[in-house]
């Protein structure tokens, strides 16, 4: 596999690259005494990923369900999360992005049975053998993957590379990615920041929305 440089991934407490609207990230678990989250800003988000959480502020609380997220300013104040159960685990994201967004929530992978073949499932055709049914796509927007559990290979623009547990995956606008083999059942955040050019949402495919174009700069 051939692409323009190795897919950035780094890890907790590590500088983002320059380009990226998300600024920081962090993977919370909860035990009954919850936690207390200062807000970085000046946007931060939650994301349940380990069952209910109840997230509350000076001002409201919510119940958050699994997959689902919340967001937060500095004018909330700090938020504290606690576990509607024994325990729980949130990712928590914190950037400068806008009102228009792309999706976010929790996805799942694993290998099936043979090869899940290059178009089957809608995506873009890839040079590369295929175990998941994830596609090959891009979008108008930055994602990020973040890694809870498990072991697989991410593609970026045709360069492969390992994603474990930990780990954050930054996808420039415009760059075709895939998760084409999980061999240990993966389950990650995905998070795709500020819509731009045409703003379409979801996932794109060249044989249907048109050529992808990386955004310069995004690698």
């Amino acid at each position: 596999m051939g692409g323009t440089g190795m897919p950035r991934i780094v890890r907790e407490g590590d500088r983002m690259p320059g380009w990226c609207q998300l600024r920081s990230f962090s993977v919370v678990p909860l035990d009954g005494r919850g936690a207390r989250l200062e807000p970085q800003g000046p946007r931060d988000r939650i994301v349940s990923c380990g069952g209910s959480v109840n997230v509350r502020f000076a001002q409201r609380s919510q119940v958050v369900g699994n997959g689902q997220f919340i967001d937060f300013s500095p004018q909330d104040g700090p938020a504290e999360v606690t576990p509607v159960r024994d325990s729980g685990l949130v990712v928590r994201l914190s950037g400068d992005w806008g009102a228009e967004l792309g999706g976010c929530g929790v996805f799942a992978a694993r290998d099936a049975d043979g090869s899940a073949g290059p178009t089957e499932d809608g995506g873009d055709p890839v040079p590369y053998a295929k175990t998941t049914s994830i596609d090959s796509h891009y979008h108008d927007c930055d994602e990020y993957w973040i890694m809870l559990e498990g072991r697989a290979t991410v593609v970026v623009d045709g360069t492969a590379a390992g994603f474990e547990p930990g780990d954050c995956l930054c996808i420039g606008m415009g760059r075709h990615h895939d998760m084409p083999h999980a061999p240990v059942p993966v389950r990650a955040v995905y998070f795709e920041t500020g819509l731009e050019r045409e703003g379409r949402v979801g996932h794109l495919w060249e044989h249907t929305h048109g050529p992808a174009v990386p955004a310069e700069g995004r690698e």
